[in-house]
Protein backbone atom coordinates (compact mmCIF):
# COMPACT_ATOMS: atom_id res chain seq x y z
CA UNK A 1 0.00 0.00 0.00
CA UNK A 2 1.59 3.29 -0.83
CA UNK A 3 0.95 6.42 0.78
CA UNK A 4 -1.37 8.44 -1.85
CA UNK A 5 -3.55 5.06 -0.96
CA UNK A 6 -3.67 5.50 3.13
CA UNK A 7 -3.97 9.15 2.19
CA UNK A 8 -7.19 7.83 0.21
CA UNK A 9 -7.87 5.52 2.68
CA UNK A 10 -8.10 7.75 5.50
CA UNK A 11 -7.97 11.53 4.33
CA UNK A 12 -10.44 11.26 1.40
CA UNK A 13 -7.28 12.04 -0.96
CA UNK A 14 -6.43 15.46 0.67
CA UNK A 15 -2.79 15.85 2.12
CA UNK A 16 -2.33 17.17 5.33
CA UNK A 17 1.25 18.45 4.73
CA UNK A 18 -0.20 20.65 1.43
CA UNK A 19 -0.26 24.71 2.14
CA UNK A 20 1.67 24.64 5.07
CA UNK A 21 2.14 27.58 6.83
CA UNK A 22 5.00 30.04 5.75
CA UNK A 23 6.41 30.50 9.44
CA UNK A 24 6.86 26.71 11.00
CA UNK A 25 7.59 26.08 14.67
CA UNK A 26 11.67 25.72 15.63
CA UNK A 27 12.76 22.13 15.37
CA UNK A 28 11.75 20.45 18.18
CA UNK A 29 12.50 16.57 18.20
CA UNK A 30 11.96 15.88 22.14
CA UNK A 31 11.29 12.31 22.87
CA UNK A 32 11.98 9.01 24.74
CA UNK A 33 13.78 5.29 23.02
CA UNK A 34 13.34 7.12 20.09
CA UNK A 35 16.05 5.96 18.09
CA UNK A 36 15.81 2.32 19.99
CA UNK A 37 17.35 -0.83 17.86
CA UNK A 38 13.58 -2.53 17.85
CA UNK A 39 12.54 0.29 15.57
CA UNK A 40 15.55 0.35 13.53
CA UNK A 41 15.33 -3.31 13.07
CA UNK A 42 12.17 -3.65 12.17
CA UNK A 43 12.43 -1.56 9.24
CA UNK A 44 15.63 -3.02 8.12
CA UNK A 45 14.35 -6.69 8.75
CA UNK A 46 10.60 -6.26 7.86
CA UNK A 47 10.83 -3.67 5.29
CA UNK A 48 6.99 -2.47 5.84
CA UNK A 49 5.06 -0.84 3.33
CA UNK A 50 3.26 0.50 6.43
CA UNK A 51 4.24 1.22 9.78
CA UNK A 52 1.60 2.33 12.51
CA UNK A 53 2.86 4.15 15.67
CA UNK A 54 0.07 4.88 18.50
CA UNK A 55 1.57 7.95 20.50
CA UNK A 56 3.69 9.88 18.10
CA UNK A 57 4.17 13.20 20.53
CA UNK A 58 6.65 15.58 18.73
CA UNK A 59 6.89 12.78 15.83
CA UNK A 60 11.03 11.83 16.81
CA UNK A 61 10.54 8.01 16.46
CA UNK A 62 8.03 8.30 13.61
CA UNK A 63 10.53 10.22 12.06
CA UNK A 64 13.49 8.18 12.57
CA UNK A 65 11.57 4.96 11.12
CA UNK A 66 10.93 7.32 8.20
CA UNK A 67 14.52 7.76 8.05
CA UNK A 68 15.50 4.59 8.32
CA UNK A 69 13.47 3.97 5.65
CA UNK A 70 14.98 6.03 3.14
CA UNK A 71 18.49 4.70 4.10
CA UNK A 72 16.95 1.49 3.20
CA UNK A 73 15.70 2.12 0.18
CA UNK A 74 12.48 0.72 1.65
CA UNK A 75 9.22 1.93 0.08
CA UNK A 76 6.78 2.38 3.10
CA UNK A 77 4.77 4.99 5.35
CA UNK A 78 4.73 5.98 9.27
CA UNK A 79 0.86 6.78 9.70
CA UNK A 80 1.42 8.44 13.33
CA UNK A 81 -1.85 8.42 15.35
CA UNK A 82 -2.00 10.56 18.44
CA UNK A 83 -4.87 13.30 19.47
CA UNK A 84 -1.90 15.02 20.43
CA UNK A 85 -3.76 16.39 23.23
CA UNK A 86 -1.24 14.51 26.06
CA UNK A 87 -2.08 11.88 28.14
CA UNK A 88 -2.76 11.91 31.89
CA UNK A 89 1.09 11.71 32.95
CA UNK A 90 1.30 14.84 30.55
CA UNK A 91 -1.74 16.78 32.20
CA UNK A 92 -0.02 15.31 36.10
CA UNK A 93 3.21 16.50 34.96
CA UNK A 94 3.84 20.01 34.78
CA UNK A 95 7.24 20.20 33.01
CA UNK A 96 5.52 18.18 30.44
CA UNK A 97 2.09 19.69 30.81
CA UNK A 98 3.96 22.84 29.60
CA UNK A 99 5.25 21.05 26.46
CA UNK A 100 1.65 20.42 24.96
CA UNK A 101 1.62 24.28 24.70
CA UNK A 102 -1.84 25.75 25.24
CA UNK A 103 -3.29 28.26 22.98
CA UNK A 104 -6.79 30.00 24.30
CA UNK A 105 -7.00 27.07 26.02
CA UNK A 106 -5.91 24.19 23.92
CA UNK A 107 -2.85 21.71 23.27
CA UNK A 108 -1.15 23.04 20.06
CA UNK A 109 1.64 20.48 20.11
CA UNK A 110 0.20 19.05 17.18
CA UNK A 111 1.96 22.25 15.11
CA UNK A 112 4.66 20.62 16.53
CA UNK A 113 4.57 17.65 14.92
CA UNK A 114 4.06 19.15 11.20
CA UNK A 115 6.39 21.23 11.41
CA UNK A 116 9.54 18.81 12.71
CA UNK A 117 8.18 16.22 9.75
CA UNK A 118 8.06 19.49 7.45
CA UNK A 119 11.88 20.22 8.24
CA UNK A 120 12.77 17.01 8.17
CA UNK A 121 12.03 16.89 4.82
CA UNK A 122 10.32 13.40 5.27
CA UNK A 123 6.36 14.40 4.55
CA UNK A 124 6.47 11.98 1.94
CA UNK A 125 6.77 9.29 4.13
CA UNK A 126 4.92 10.02 7.06
CA UNK A 127 0.77 10.26 7.31
CA UNK A 128 -0.53 11.90 10.60
CA UNK A 129 -4.19 10.46 11.64
CA UNK A 130 -5.55 12.66 14.81
CA UNK A 131 -7.43 10.65 16.30
CA UNK A 132 -7.78 8.65 19.24
CA UNK A 133 -6.33 5.19 19.25
CA UNK A 134 -9.60 3.08 19.51
CA UNK A 135 -11.11 4.99 16.88
CA UNK A 136 -8.27 5.06 14.30
CA UNK A 137 -7.70 1.17 14.93
CA UNK A 138 -11.67 1.03 14.05
CA UNK A 139 -11.22 3.36 11.13
CA UNK A 140 -8.48 1.39 9.50
CA UNK A 141 -10.28 -1.47 9.65
CA UNK A 142 -13.16 0.02 8.01
CA UNK A 143 -10.75 1.14 5.23
CA UNK A 144 -8.99 -2.33 5.14
CA UNK A 145 -5.50 -0.79 5.93
CA UNK A 146 -3.14 -3.52 7.56
CA UNK A 147 0.03 -2.74 9.26
CA UNK A 148 3.60 -4.52 8.78
CA UNK A 149 5.24 -3.05 12.05
CA UNK A 150 2.61 -1.46 14.95
CA UNK A 151 4.84 0.63 17.74
CA UNK A 152 2.40 1.26 20.39
CA UNK A 153 3.71 4.75 22.88
CA UNK A 154 0.32 5.80 24.23
CA UNK A 155 -1.20 5.55 27.75
CA UNK A 156 0.35 3.85 30.69
CA UNK A 157 -2.01 2.41 32.49
CA UNK A 158 -2.70 -1.21 32.01
CA UNK A 159 -6.34 -0.43 31.19
CA UNK A 160 -5.58 2.09 28.19
CA UNK A 161 -2.43 -0.07 27.34
CA UNK A 162 -4.84 -3.51 27.16
CA UNK A 163 -7.58 -1.87 25.11
CA UNK A 164 -4.70 -0.55 22.79
CA UNK A 165 -3.72 -4.23 22.26
CA UNK A 166 -6.75 -5.46 21.37
CA UNK A 167 -7.75 -3.25 19.03
CA UNK A 168 -4.49 -2.97 17.29
CA UNK A 169 -3.71 -6.55 17.15
CA UNK A 170 -6.83 -6.31 14.73
CA UNK A 171 -5.09 -4.01 12.41
CA UNK A 172 -1.92 -5.77 12.09
CA UNK A 173 -1.19 -8.83 9.23
CA UNK A 174 -0.50 -12.00 10.11
CA UNK A 175 3.44 -12.57 10.66
CA UNK A 176 3.22 -8.52 11.45
CA UNK A 177 5.72 -7.25 14.01
CA UNK A 178 4.69 -5.47 17.57
CA UNK A 179 6.62 -3.29 18.94
CA UNK A 180 5.48 -2.14 22.54
CA UNK A 181 7.23 1.06 24.27
CA UNK A 182 7.77 1.45 28.21
CA UNK A 183 7.56 -2.46 28.74
CA UNK A 184 9.74 -3.40 32.17
CA UNK A 185 9.85 -7.19 32.87
CA UNK A 186 10.07 -6.20 36.77
CA UNK A 187 6.84 -3.64 36.42
CA UNK A 188 9.67 -0.56 36.12
CA UNK A 189 7.98 3.02 36.24
CA UNK A 190 4.61 1.97 34.53
CA UNK A 191 3.98 -1.34 36.16
CA UNK A 192 0.44 -1.39 33.90
CA UNK A 193 2.46 -1.62 30.76
CA UNK A 194 4.10 -4.89 31.84
CA UNK A 195 0.79 -6.41 33.31
CA UNK A 196 -1.29 -5.92 29.97
CA UNK A 197 1.39 -6.99 27.77
CA UNK A 198 2.15 -9.89 29.75
CA UNK A 199 -1.97 -10.70 30.29
CA UNK A 200 -2.00 -10.22 26.61
CA UNK A 201 0.59 -12.68 25.29
CA UNK A 202 -1.00 -15.01 28.25
CA UNK A 203 -4.43 -15.13 26.39
CA UNK A 204 -3.16 -15.16 22.66
CA UNK A 205 -0.99 -17.88 23.32
CA UNK A 206 2.30 -15.94 21.76
CA UNK A 207 5.76 -16.96 22.78
CA UNK A 208 9.12 -15.33 22.27
CA UNK A 209 8.22 -11.73 24.20
CA UNK A 210 11.63 -10.15 23.42
CA UNK A 211 12.22 -7.28 25.84
CA UNK A 212 15.14 -5.12 25.43
CA UNK A 213 15.93 -1.56 27.23
CA UNK A 214 12.30 -0.42 27.78
CA UNK A 215 10.74 -2.11 24.75
CA UNK A 216 9.62 -5.24 24.02
CA UNK A 217 7.88 -7.22 20.63
CA UNK A 218 6.55 -9.85 19.60
CA UNK A 219 5.09 -11.45 16.34
CA UNK A 220 1.81 -12.44 15.71
CA UNK A 221 1.18 -15.73 14.33
CA UNK A 222 1.09 -16.15 10.76
CA UNK A 223 -1.91 -18.39 10.94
Amino acid sequence: MTRNDILAALWYGRDPFANPPAELRPLDLQGWRSQHAFLNDAVREWRPSVVVEIGAWKGASALHMARAMAEHEVTGTVIAVDTWLGAVDHWADPSLFAELATENGYPSLYRTFLANVLREGLADRVVPLPLDSVNAAELMRLRGVQADVIHLDAGHEQASVAADLAAWWLVLRPGGLFIVDDYDPSGGRFPGVQRAVDAFCAEHAINGLWPLRGKCKFLKPSI
